[in-house]
């Protein structure tokens, strides 16, 4: 930023004007902006700003005689609308600064601070406001637009990127060298906002040639292009920094990884294996002369490691496990631990099952967080029922359930196999006494349906089959009251905590009560950890009321996953909604297909959003495709239905898509004789599930599920067989085992 002018421009007086304006007024005004404040409020609830469209400016403030917080709303709504110069907007987020509330606050200062990155010259009508405002980012960024340099400085005291950012510019123009304090900044974390437009203030700065070195420029613009994904010019500029000073890489590992990242998809494995394995060979030897280990360990742990991914990723299994386990040794904390390990057993199961297992018993008690490692577990398990390998179905069973400490165990994993154990006991693929001999149960079937029904972790799919076999249900409705873990928290709280919990929960709820619900979502997803489950319950049902259907699925599902959770029958219906069900049950019927299957497939294909459209072009409700939805609705013309074609076909009219999808589905049972098989062929193309089937035909539905290699179709296969059971049960008053029966016997239409 070279000699920026730190004019006032017309938006200050306007500003100034309306902040003097605000002071005067009355807090017990009865009209807000020219209207009745009770009228007012209606219209904010039901997003109808067209009154603050025509108002004066300068007055915006009184949006909050609606209610105190009611301008940040305003705010965001008028954001969407206003064309430039923007300056109700700007004035509504201004008048939310004083907000008693916290978030609002902080939610304020962000969309202010975005205005004043794209235009710095408003810097100086909102400094006056951003006085005591919380966090102080917003002042440190207003002072450093307006050129006060070491009042900023001071007032970025904070840890995050923003502080961070104004710190150390305000620092470096204020004479003082802080450059390689600002190069670590850059290349830490990932590359946000904040890093992207610190290093373009810096190099626009008049003093910018004494910032950083040429090789130091070209080592921040490989990070940058590199988290752009734009591996091959990364690299090339990578190479000049490798030319001209390559020890920058040993100072800055996450240089390394970059540079990894970079040969790995670049198609340059082989090249950068060998650098990587020359440069951790020149490490070591320093650091046995040195005898200072710990100061090369984080380099040598991400030679060794993407040494490993580039091998792997070129195919070369047994070089990439040596690479593995030996950056296991320097892993710099427990989630580098874990990402060495998956790699250790992922490319030992790429070669065979023989070679995975052993290395599974070494190690299991090692790693950190159990799940991490769910889908390779899951991956070795689909292995092993495919090629029919019983006991070391057995034996990995054993291993993963003897493993001890919380950390190490994984529940919904254990229940994965352990229903897989009882139905081969239950088939008599193997003896109940060599299955009580590996895991030291009874052997018999129930057991282990028993224990997988049990796992509170377990997936739906998992339990409402084994809940099934044994008579049980996964849920039972019953009043809800807050759970001992909620109330223990709560208690544990101080009163200024407590205030400061509600709190958050107002500012949330408020996007629904003025008129911001479709703002809503990702202020929920970030707040979701510091959320108890009875507030996540709350937004979740508020976002199902809105029409948030698949935001209020997403969120439903996250907090059901968090640890300690219990199932609980209010969270099923919001996690199984029914919208559309009037259409849904109308073509189900009209297909003589479950209402239940059919809303089973909506759920999993789309989570019930009709303009959904997928990677692959897939659209609506039922994901169709063109060439698919054109094909059935051709036949459904020719059989006396409706004519889709006529006008163009509108697969995003929900009416259109769900007959298409029910018509489509049918078609698939009357060709393979099967819902479940119809349903995975929906998915994975009925041609390639039919040829599976043929080379597996001896295996119920459930075990042949397992087999399948392609860990979509098999997933999705599991989850619409899971969300129909939950529909029929929740909905329709059909046990879940009669939904299974239903979806896994054979039948003719």
């Amino acid at each position: 930023m070279k000699n920026r002018s730190r004019r006032r421009t017309d938006f200050f007086p306007l500003i100034l004007a309306s902040m003097l304006f605000f002071t005067s007024c009355e807090s017990e005004a009865k009209s807000a902006l020219d209207i009745p404040v009770q009228e007012a409020e209606k219209r904010l609830r039901q997003g109808d700003i067209t009154f603050i469209l025509e108002a004066d400016p300068k007055k915006m403030r009184e949006i909050a005689y609606i209610y105190p917080s009611a301008p940040f709303y305003a705010g965001l709504l008028m954001k969407e609308k206003e064309a430039a110069p923007k300056l109700r907007t700007i004035n509504l987020f201004t008048a939310a600064l004083s907000s008693p509330s916290t978030q609002i606050q902080e939610a304020a200062s962000d969309e202010l601070l975005a205005f004043m990155l794209d235009d710095p010259e408003l810097a100086a009508g909102i400094l006056d406001a951003a006085d005591g405002a919380k966090p102080s980012t917003l002042k440190a960024a207003a002072l450093y637009f307006t050129g006060n340099l070491g009042e900023a400085r001071d007032a970025a005291d904070g840890e995050q990127p923003w502080d961070r950012a104004f710190h150390l510019l305000s620092t470096l123009k204020s004479g003082r060298n802080v450059s390689q304090e600002l190069f670590q900044f850059l290349l830490d974390g990932t590359v946000a906002d904040a890093r992207a437009w610190t290093y373009g203030e810096a190099s626009e700065w008049e003093g910018s040639d004494s910032v950083f070195n040429e090789t130091e420029r070209l080592a921040i613009e490989g990070h940058f292009e590199t988290a752009r994904r734009s591996y091959g010019g990364a690299l090339r500029t990578f190479r000049k920094v490798i030319a001209q000073n390559h020890t920058l890489f040993f100072k800055h590992p996450a240089l390394i990884a970059d540079l990894g990242r970079c040969f790995q998809y670049s198609g340059a494995e082989t090249e950068g294996v060998a650098l990587f394995i020359e440069w951790e060979g020149a490490l070591r030897e320093w650091s046995r002369t040195r005898k200072e280990w710990e100061e090369t360990a984080h380099a040598r742990y991400n030679l060794l490691f993407f040494a490993g991914r580039m091998e792997r990723h070129a195919s070369r299994w047994s070089e990439a496990e040596d690479y593995f386990t030996r950056a296991l040794v320097f892993a710099p904390d427990k989630a580098q631990e874990d990402a060495c390990i998956w790699y250790i057993l992922d490319v030992a199961l790429k070669q065979s099952p023989e070679k995975a297992i052993p290395l599974l018993h070494i190690y299991a008690s090692q790693w950190n967080d159990a799940a991490y490692f769910s889908d390779v577990l899951g991956s070795l398990c689909q292995t092993v029922v495919a090629t029919h390998s019983w006991t070391r179905l057995l034996e990995i069973f054993s291993c993963i359930r003897s493993v001890k400490g919380e950390q190490y165990a994984d529940g919904a994993m254990i229940a994965q196999y352990a229903y897989i154990i009882g139905r081969i006991v239950s088939e008599g693929y193997i003896p109940a006494a060599k299955a009580a001999t590996y895991t030291g149960l009874d052997g018999a079937a129930e057991s282990f349906f028993r224990l997988a029904y049990e796992e509170q972790t377990a997936s739906f799919y998992y339990r409402t089959l084994s809940a099934s076999r044994l008579g049980e249900h996964v849920f039972v409705e019953q009043p809800e009251k807050p759970r001992e873990a909620e109330k223990k928290k709560r208690s544990k709280k101080s009163d200024e905590e407590t205030a400061e919990q509600a709190g958050l929960l107002d500012f949330l709820l408020g996007f629904f009560k003025y008129g911001a619900s479709r703002h809503a979502f990702p202020y929920i997803q970030r707040s979701a950890p510091e959320l108890t489950i009875d507030e996540s319950r709350m937004l979740a049902q508020a976002l199902a009321d809105d029409g948030q259907y698949y935001e209020s699925i997403r969120f439903a599902g996250s907090y059901m996953k968090t640890k300690g959770y219990s199932l609980a029958f209010s969270d099923m219906f919001l996690y199984y909604p029914r919208p559309f069900y009037a259409i849904i049950e109308k073509y189900a019927e009209q297909a003589n297909i479950s209402e239940a299957t059919l809303l089973g497939l909506i759920h999993t294909e789309s989570a019930f959003r009709p303009a959904a459209i997928s990677s692959a072009g897939a659209e609506g409700l039922a994901q169709i495709m063109d060439f698919t939805g054109a094909e059935m609705a051709e036949r459904i013309r020719r059989e006396g239905g409706p004519d889709y074609l006529e006008s163009g076909l509108n697969l995003k009219d929900p009416e259109v898509n769900v007959h298409i999808g029910s018509y489509y589905l049918a078609h698939l049972i009357g060709r393979t004789d099967s819902v479940l098989l119809a349903l995975l062929g929906y998915n994975g193309g009925p041609n390639r599930v039919r040829r599976l089937r043929a080379a597996e035909p001896s295996l119920p539905d459930d075990l042949f599920l397992e087999t399948i290699n392609i860990t979509e179709t098999r997933e999705y296969g599991k989850r619409v067989a899971a969300a129909a059971a939950a529909y029929g049960y929740m909905y329709y008053n059909v046990k879940m085992e009669d939904v299974f029966a239903d979806i896994l016997k054979k039948r003719r239409l």
